[in-house]
């Protein structure tokens, strides 16, 4: 009988760290696409020979890269199997959702909350200082 209670309780247990990434996955996502609509707000004013703009377009593409959108620089859409990387602020959530209903082992599931959170604040703060700079440069050499 213990073992029944217990196998419930782990039950329960997973369901409530799986509850818990689902969580973190909904709390950030209103959060990187912000920084999608930002970027792309970059891209599109990011023009010309202004002095600086070799270093700025630099900050722009590694922020890009980071939220997982397909290549900066690139003139035409990736093609339709195209997907974010798992490593990127956009490829974490399709990953983590799957890597979830496969996990059965508490601590792993555990780990994977906890690093899912930390992958999402430190990536959302490192995106939006880049964008930021890139934002402040655009800003100041406007006319």
């Amino acid at each position: 009988m213990f073992a029944v209670l217990a196998a419930c309780g782990h039950r329960d247990d997973m369901a409530e760290l799986r509850a818990r990434l689902a969580s973190v996955v909904a709390e950030q996502r209103p959060r990187v696409a912000a920084l999608v609509v930002r970027i792309a707000h970059v891209k599109d004013r990011l023009r010309g020979n202004l002095p600086g703009w070799e270093s700025e377009l630099r900050v722009a593409e590694l922020a890009n890269d980071e939220l997982g959108l397909p290549p900066f620089t690139q003139d035409a859409p990736p093609g339709p199997t195209w997907r974010p990387s798992p490593a990127s602020l956009l490829g974490i959530e399709p990953y983590v959702v799957q890597r979830a209903r496969q996990l059965g082992d508490r601590a792993q599931l555990q780990f994977l909350v906890e690093d899912t959170r930390a992958r999402y604040v430190n990536g959302v703060t490192e995106v939006s200082a880049r964008v930021a700079e890139v934002e402040a440069w655009l800003a100041s050499t406007s006319p």
